[in-house]
């Protein structure tokens, strides 16, 4: 039977109950915040690729400043095996490069633990992509 003075306080089961769900809010959280920094990451990668592969005189040279653009960013050093750059192009009007439209989709796969700091199953693959259109006025 439980003393008048007992009533209303946590026993330490109760309480070990409180820690483990802590600890594991705690990871979840932290879990889910490195997947969204990530994906900022990889948005902001993208978009610098595009940016830059918009400003390139035709698409092969395109290719390769998308490509120095996402090798040069810190997602080497967060994605299992380096990010991946994909680059589409849509011709202008009269169907040259410059007035035309360049898409870069940068997909990197990242292990989850690295996300996490401990153990968790399987990874995440994260893609993102930005267009730009190239600039016209390049000689």
């Amino acid at each position: 039977m439980q003393n008048e003075r007992d009533r209303g306080v946590a026993t330490p089961v109760e309480m070990m109950y409180l820690v483990v769900f802590c600890i594991v809010a705690v990871l979840f959280l932290g879990f889910v915040g490195r997947l969204h920094a990530t994906g900022v990451e990889v948005t902001n990668t993208a978009q610098s690729a595009a940016r830059a592969a918009s400003l390139a005189p035709n698409p092969t040279a395109a290719q390769r400043a998308a490509s120095d653009a996402v090798a040069g960013s810190a997602l080497a050093q967060r994605c299992a095996g380096g990010a991946s750059t994909d680059l589409t192009w849509e011709p202008s009007p009269t169907g040259s490069w410059q007035g035309g439209s360049v898409t870069v989709a940068v997909t990197c796969t990242v292990a989850n633990r690295s996300l996490t700091g401990v153990w968790a199953p399987g990874d995440r693959t994260v893609r993102m992509s930005d267009t730009q259109p190239v600039d016209r006025y390049q000689r």
